[in-house]
């Protein structure tokens, strides 16, 4: 034989399921108890903290008048205790100080109210702690903006080139428009950055900043990623899923690496920035848009419309607005100032301190071409904030690649002389043709002196003829060193030992 209560608790419980809204579920349960007949009527009022009424969730015809009902809850949720009045019995949902509601029931079973009350009072505290954690979430949400505000606004940018100052200008002056931007430059120059301030100065600003690297994922990715899917459009598509165009409705979309994508995703790419309106995988329902596109690429896209690779109509309407961000090599002016921006960030996250760091290293680094741009820089900065022994930034510690750049390089190729490597190249050729010519067999000792004599010479020059010195920075002992330069010099020397 079947218990009713029991009953009444699995319907309730699978209503609760199948939509777990408080409003809806309460009706449910309460619609399901009066058709089994265990009430004739029943009430949840829902309290603010404060001990006012909420809501109310009714059903059937109450015999009590509004003003009695009233009364009834204010006694049962001061009392915090069950109160019975002219057949209506209030139940208090909450223990302590906390009273989440006021359940009425009318003519009830017995144990029906209470275990009404018992499950009412489940679901109002879950929805007092959704709205709570909804709450701060927003909170929460409020604030990661406020910082990404103060983050990416010009203030903060570090940059005092003029070449950089203008784009960050251009960038806020288009901030206001509808317009389509597209951004060029290298990698690692901060094109992300431009599209942020671009974003974060507009009247979007507070809507989504969407960003996507459209050259990291595959065609069938890409498209499903940007336009959404339906369910069952595919293998492995479970459910509906909104698209990044979708996602970035009412703000911006940063469409990274656009140069990368294919002829038939420019086609589809093409008509949403036109139409303004996306189509998800495996629908026929049109959607429409308010989205601001900014793309990115260090593509040159009118090479790739003149090689076919790239459609001359995608390219036009993403090029209203063209934003081209200098390398780091063009405004060297930067980098002292990026290197200090660096070495504070990553010293407060190793937790280290560096007080200074030697003109010859800042040297060095505003020589160097910086081939990765800002990106390379700061992971060179991160890698001396690692490994730095002290509190002072030596040039040992470079990298060797930046340490072994050689400044006249670049400058010897524009001019077509040829580099130092190269030339060296064809020297060590040579000897070598020639002792295979005259059938020696002392090409290693006479290469080796022709170059000693240069690096001995050099090294006693910089160490004011201090041979122990020089034996020291040269790795070798001194009786070496006095051995060797007795056997290069044909002409008596005077070396003044300290």
């Amino acid at each position: 034989m079947s218990n009713p209560l029991l009953d009444l608790l699995d319907a309730a419980t699978e209503a609760r399921v199948s939509n777990p809204q408080l409003r809806p579920s309460v009706l449910s349960a309460l619609r399901l108890a009066t058709g089994a007949g265990l009430i004739a009527a029943g009430r949840l009022l829902t309290l603010r903290h404060d001990g006012e009424v909420r809501e109310i969730i009714a059903h059937g015809d109450a015999t009590l008048s509004e003003e009695a009902d009233q009364q009834l809850v204010a006694r049962c949720r001061d009392a915090h205790a069950q109160i019975e009045e002219g057949g209506t019995v209030a139940y208090p949902l909450g223990k302590a100080k906390r009273i989440h509601g006021v359940l009425l029931i009318q003519e009830g079973k017995t144990d029906v109210g209470q275990l009404l009350a018992d499950i009412f009072l489940q679901w109002c505290a879950m929805a007092e702690f959704v709205r709570i954690e909804k709450a701060e979430l927003i909170d929460e949400n409020f604030q990661l903006r406020e910082e990404i505000k103060q983050q990416f606004s010009d203030k903060n940018i570090i940059a005092v080139s003029g070449g950089f100052r203008r784009i960050i200008d251009n960038a806020k002056r288009v901030a206001s428009s509808t317009a389509t931007v597209l951004i060029h430059g290298e990698t690692g120059t901060g094109k992300e950055l431009i599209a942020r301030v671009i974003h974060e100065n507009s009247n979007r600003a507070n809507g989504p900043f969407v960003p996507i690297n459209c050259g990291a994922l595959s065609e069938s990715l890409l498209e499903s990623e940007l336009f959404g899917h339906v369910k069952g459009a595919f293998t492995g598509a479970v459910n509906d899923r909104k698209g990044r165009f979708e996602a970035a409705n009412g703000g911006t979309i940063f469409l990274d690496e656009v140069g990368e994508v294919s002829q038939a995703m420019q086609v589809r790419l093409l008509r949403v920035l036109q139409e303004m309106e996306v189509e998800r995988v495996g629908d026929n329902r049109v959607r429409k848009l308010d989205v601001r596109v900014v793309a990115a690429t260090n593509r040159v896209l009118e090479d790739e419309v003149q090689k076919g690779t790239f459609r001359a109509d995608l390219y036009y309407r993403l090029n209203v607005v063209y934003l081209h961000i200098p390398p780091l090599r063009q405004r060297p002016e930067d980098i002292p100032h990026l290197v200090e921006h660096f070495l504070n960030v990553y010293c407060a996250r190793n937790c280290k301190y560096i007080d200074s760091i030697s003109r010859e290293v800042i040297e060095i680094l505003t020589t160097y071409p910086w081939p990765g741009n800002v990106r390379e820089l700061e992971n060179c900065i991160e890698k001396l904030v690692v490994m730095v022994p002290g509190r002072e930034v030596t040039p040992d510690l470079l990298p060797m690649s930046v340490m072994a750049y050689d400044p006249h390089q670049e400058a010897d190729q524009a001019q077509g002389v040829a580099t130092f490597e190269a030339r060296l190249k064809s020297f060590m050729q040579t000897e070598t043709h020639t002792c295979i010519e005259r059938g020696g067999n002392d090409l290693y000792d006479s290469v080796r002196n022709k170059w000693e004599r240069y690096l001995f010479e050099a090294v006693l020059n910089a160490c004011s003829n201090n041979k122990s010195k020089a034996a020291q920075i040269l790795g070798i002992t001194r009786n070496t060193l006095n051995t060797r330069l007795k056997e290069l010099c044909d002409v008596k020397r005077e070396w003044t030992v300290d």
